[in-house]
């Protein structure tokens, strides 16, 4: 059961708003020629050409991603072709493959679901946790070992097979060769060598690997997925987008003011899957010839315990690859748990508070009397009041009055059955 209270605080204290809103311009290039890896906090972008890369290794402890760059396409004039990547029909690396049969078979594609899943593990059976997509964990060696054969048609129209032989102990070992053997070549990947990346990059190119940049949020690029012509079938397009970066959590508010739409509502939307964001905010108008921007949309992003408004207003397509958007700080959110006990996830928004903070926690069970309090940084019980809390997700809207600088500590509970959050008023 969901549970809405309304209190009033007079005069107790409040809060400044401290929300700041900046434009933001990320330039892709002409015919989007670059990916661009930004930092939500710092405006810090890093760019790198579509071709600079072909795969992509996950590090994060515990992962086998392996993805394929599908930033390059053939359907605009002058660029590349684009990579292709396709299960092979047979498992035995050492068997010539022919690429006339692979047109049996539909390529793959990276998924936009996490960055643990590229489309190396799409082949995977969803029914077995052992089954990686290239390979199987096997507990007896502690080791995911390969057990398929892929083959990547490259930008040059020349081909490679692959096969993944292993990922232990952070670890990745494949080779790959021409489709009738040749040119046979061995690589190993180790996670400890790239150390706060999220991503290794190997290029077949330079035939060396490297860290994709750090500390970035979202991802402007192209990648495939798969939409609706209009005929009911889905089929793989090129689009430009956005993606959210490892352990970046969004949420998707339509139909909205974009300036005055309230977080909480989207609280349980929020959602590490990649493309919340993706690419449909936009829509290309035949008449006008121009991209078209949804005025009634906006995005919420947490990154760590801080939380961003992203609302769209302009996209310049192929011409200079330039998205305009206006990015509002709404501050930290902390969220904070009773390991046992009645009380869990208390949850103050926005933090610091702008004029009034909504605060949300669960209850195991009823309570007819729980008391809330307001600590300030020597201890002192600034406010307290009593409210009813049902089993389940209860929320709280605080109106504050005029502001008092300094931190504060909101307890909700008594003795051993209670969770504290951190507040900020300045």
């Amino acid at each position: 059961m969901k549970t809405k209270l309304t209190l009033f605080l007079i005069a107790i204290f409040g809060f400044a708003s401290l929300t700041a809103q900046e434009f933001v311009q990320v330039p892709l290039g002409g015919s989007y020629a670059n990916q661009a890896y930004y930092n939500i906090g710092t405006d810090a972008m890093d760019f790198l050409p579509n071709q600079s890369w072909d795969l992509a290794f996950a590090t994060a402890p515990g992962s086998a991603g392996i993805f394929v760059n599908e930033a390059s396409a053939s359907s605009m004039a002058g660029e590349a072709p684009e990579l292709r990547l396709y299960l092979s029909y047979t498992t035995d690396f050492a068997e010539e493959i022919e690429p006339a049969l692979l047109a049996f078979s539909d390529s793959l594609y990276n998924e936009e679901i996490d960055w643990d899943n590229g489309a190396f593990n799409n082949p995977k059976d969803d029914g077995n946790s052992d089954d990686y997509g290239w390979g199987t964990y096997n507990p007896a060696t502690q080791a995911i070992e390969g057990d398929r054969v892929f083959a990547l048609q490259l930008r040059d129209d020349s081909w490679k097979k692959i096969f993944v032989e292993s990922m232990a102990s952070g670890l990745y070992t494949l080779k790959y060769a021409d489709l009738d053997g040749a040119n046979e070549e061995t690589i190993t990947i180790d996670k400890a060598d790239f150390a706060g990346s999220p991503l290794v990059l190997y290029s077949f190119t330079t035939g060396t690997a490297g860290p994709s940049p750090a500390n970035w949020d979202l991802l402007f690029t192209r990648y495939r997925t798969a939409l609706d012509p209009g005929d009911g079938v889905l089929l793989q397009y090129i689009v430009t987008g956005v993606l959210s970066g490892p352990g970046v959590e969004t949420a998707e508010a339509r139909g909205v003011d974009p300036q005055t739409v309230d977080f909480e509502p989207y609280w349980d939307s929020l959602s590490t899957q990649l493309d919340i964001i993706g690419q449909d905010w936009k829509r290309f108008d035949l008449g006008s010839f121009m991209w078209v921007i949804d005025p009634e949309r906006a995005f919420f992003v947490k990154t760590g315990d801080r939380l961003w408004k992203i609302v769209f207003y302009a996209f310049d397509g192929s011409s200079t690859g330039i998205f305009t958007f206006e990015k509002t700080d709404l501050g930290f959110i902390y969220n904070t748990e009773s390991l046992s006990g009645n009380v869990s996830g208390l949850t103050v928004f926005p933090n610091p508070v702008v004029e009034e903070m909504t605060v949300s926690f669960s209850l195991k069970e009823r309570l007819q009397r729980l008391p809330l309090s307001l600590v300030d940084g020597l201890g002192r019980t600034v406010w307290q009041t009593t409210v009813r809390g049902d089993a389940g997700l209860n929320v709280l809207n605080l109106r504050l009055g005029a502001p008092t600088a300094g931190v504060y500590w909101l307890v909700v509970g008594n003795g051993d059955d209670q969770v504290t959050a951190k507040v900020v008023g300045r």
